[in-house]
């Protein structure tokens, strides 16, 4: 299982995946976007998009600590 992660250090607070696919992302009062949940089944095709759409690339998917 993997899980959805961005990577605040290479997130330049452009908004697209947080305006976009707001079911999945959110922002900090900076404009930092953040993973507000785990993506269920039918967000992944949104997560996909997003992490393709992101223009620095810091949306990332990540193996889960199980």
């Amino acid at each position: 299982m993997t899980q959805l992660y961005v990577i605040p250090e290479k997130c330049i607070a452009c908004g697209k995946c947080f305006l976009n696919f707001p079911e999945v992302f959110d922002c900090n009062d900076e404009g930092i976007a953040f993973v507000k949940k785990e993506c269920s089944p039918e967000q992944q095709a949104a997560s996909e998009r997003a992490i393709h759409d992101c223009p620095t690339k810091a949306i990332k998917w990540l193996p889960s600590k199980n």
